[in-house]
Parts: C-alpha cells; sequence; structure tokens
C-alpha cells in the first residue's frame, strides 16, 4: 500500500475525523473554562498575604486619622515605617485585586497627608496672619471637610475589602 492510501484510509475516514474534532472541542471547552476560573481568581481574589500586609498598613494609616489631635511630630512618627510596609503590601501582591488593593492603600495614605497639610495650613491661618479674610477662612474650612470626606471614603472601601 502507497503511503497517501494509507493515510486517507486511517487518519481521514470519518470515524477517525470525528474522534479528532471532538478530541478537539474537549481540549478548547477545557481551556476556555480553565481561563474563565484564572479570571475571575485574578480579579475576585485578595490573597491572604495581601490582605494581612493590607490590614497592617491600613492599621496604622488608621492611626493617623485624628489629626486635630495628634502633634506635627507624633504624625511624622507614626508615619516613619509606613512607606516600608506599603512597599512590602506591594509585593505581597499577585491577582489584580491585590494590585488594586495596594493602590488604594497608597492613595488613602495620599489623601491622607493632603488632609494633614491642610490642617497644618488652617492652623497657620487661624493663628498667624490676620490679613486673610473671612471667606479664604471658610473656602479653607470648606476644603478640610471635602479631604475628610474622601479619607472616609477610602477608609470605608478599604475596610470592606480587607475585612
Amino acid at each position: 500500500m502507497k503511503v497517501r492510501e494509507l493515510l486517507q484510509i486511517v487518519f481521514w475516514s470519518k470515524k477517525a475525523l470525528r474522534r479528532i474534532l471532538i478530541g478537539f472541542g474537549i481540549l478548547i471547552a477545557t481551556l476556555v473554562l480553565v481561563t474563565g476560573v484564572l479570571y475571575e481568581t485574578e480579579l475576585h481574589w485578595l490573597t491572604p498575604g495581601e490582605r494581612k500586609a493590607g490590614k497592617a498598613v491600613l492599621a496604622q494609616i488608621d492611626s493617623l486619622q485624628n489629626l486635630e489631635l495628634i502633634s506635627r511630630k507624633d504624625f511624622e512618627a507614626r508615619e516613619s515605617g509606613l512607606q516600608e510596609k506599603l512597599n512590602k503590601a506591594h509585593q505581597a501582591a499577585w491577582t489584580l485585586r491585590d494590585e488594586a488593593v495596594s493602590s488604594e492603600l497608597y492613595f488613602y495614605l495620599y489623601v491622607t497627608e493632603r488632609e494633614r497639610a491642610e490642617v497644618w495650613k488652617q492652623n497657620q491661618i487661624q493663628t498667624g496672619d490676620s490679613s486673610i479674610t473671612s471667606s479664604d477662612r471658610e473656602l479653607n474650612r470648606k476644603a478640610i471637610t471635602t479631604e475628610k470626606e474622601k479619607v472616609r471614603f477610602y477608609r470605608l472601601i478599604l475596610h470592606k475589602q480587607l475585612d
């Protein structure tokens, strides 16, 4: 028998072709299923390492929240090891959700620092300069209120994700 005839008979019969197509279909279905599971895991699963590191960072950022009661030195002392913890939390990230939580922690710290800067600015305005008008003082109070609302919003989001 020639090779051509052998190939036509053995490999390309209807039964063999049907088996090949069924096997190919099962392979494609399995790949789609595995891809879907990996995708959902990537989007919705927060790894234990990131949860633990995130909770530690969140607790330290939360300790900075009583801005009116904390002195500048105390604020800086509490903030000293925070960047290192944030970097550890970022390195512990495996999934997309881990990365999102890590980014939200960075942003939460940024908003907290901005709020602290506004409070310091407001304190300097109230105690020092008498040339500032009452409308400027009111505008600064509104800015501080807006910053506090942002901080509360990010705090709620992060506590919901990490608890």
